[in-house]
């Protein structure tokens, strides 16, 4: 029996989906003056691709799993940065495009990623393919790929996507295939990084909790109820093995009764094995994993 998830992540999806839903008449708005001025044909294939992805990104919000919250973070932000162009081409020509209508726009796109961003709408996508009595929660991305990667990343997924089919809109054949192909074998390296973060994450089973790291861990581990010793935010001066990969915020402390031998990765083929007695780790509900885990019975301490 699968057990329903929290309301709250339930009712934070469907915050995401609403505010998806308005983007036609808020943030397309903006998009459709922008277009106003371009040719029949240009205007009409980017709208229809325009309504196209809408209706993809749509039911990847809609249907919560691990690869649509990817689809869900880059379509949203691709969204946002055609929105942009928008009202900077509207401004930049003058074009007879009210503040208040670019100012919604704008809103209504950064709102839509601000959305499917929130930590507890990543744990409801996450436990999107859970079964029986699991709880799954994402794990926060490292520190340097938030603070110096990330942003690049999705740019690089986004221009490498469209790229080729806008030159190809505008029938500039030869340049829009080659782009087309360059682009897509370029964006997809970017997209599967950020495909690989949402894979990070911790599973309650009824016993015990698996740590699921593929960047830290070489394999899932799982650690049965009796060889947890406490769970609890990290001390200043803990010795733990660290895998947050310096991830920002609280880090929680996953204490053994007993060393446990973990075999970490090192590279990219690569793996180092070590005995450890507690491990950082970094969910992005750091409180609400200490409460699911004081609920299935391990210690909080």
């Amino acid at each position: 029996m699968t057990l329903s998830p929290p309301t709250g992540s339930v009712r934070l999806v469907a915050i995401a989906v609403v505010v998806w839903v308005v983007q036609p008449f808020s943030a397309g708005v903006v998009i459709g003056k922008a277009l106003s001025d371009t040719t029949d044909s240009f205007r009409t294939t980017v709208s229809v691709a325009a309504w196209i992805a809408w209706l993809v990104i749509l039911l990847a919000i809609a249907v919560p799993r691990p690869v649509t919250l990817t689809i869900a973070r880059v379509g949203t932000a691709g969204g946002i940065i055609g929105t942009l162009w928008a009202a900077w081409d509207l401004d930049a020509n003058h074009t007879d495009a009210s503040t208040t209508t670019l100012a919604v726009g704008v809103v209504a796109s950064m709102t839509a990623v601000a959305a499917v961003n929130l930590p507890g709408v990543a744990d409801r996508f996450l436990d999107g393919v859970s079964y029986g009595d699991e709880r799954r929660f994402a794990l926060r991305a490292p520190g340097p790929v938030l603070v110096v990667a990330l942003t690049p990343s999705v740019l690089i997924v986004i221009v490498g996507l469209t790229a080729g089919p806008l030159l190809l809109a505008d029938e500039r054949w030869i340049a829009g295939a080659i782009v087309t192909v360059v682009g897509f074998g370029v964006a997809w390296f970017p997209l599967n990084a950020l495909h690989r973060l949402t894979n990070r994450f911790l599973v309650f089973v009824p016993n015990g909790l698996v740590v699921h790291d593929p960047t830290q861990l070489r394999e899932p581990v799982l650690f049965i109820k009796r060889e947890i010793a406490g769970l609890a935010p990290a001390p200043a001066d803990t010795t733990a093995k660290d895998i947050t990969a310096a991830a920002l915020g609280l880090a929680l402390e996953l204490r053994f009764a007993t060393a446990t031998d973990l075999s970490f990765v090192s590279g990219r083929t690569t793996t180092d094995n070590e005995t450890v007695r507690s491990l950082l780790i970094a969910p992005t509900r750091p409180t609400a994993v200490m409460a699911t885990a004081l609920e299935r019975g391990i210690t909080i301490a």
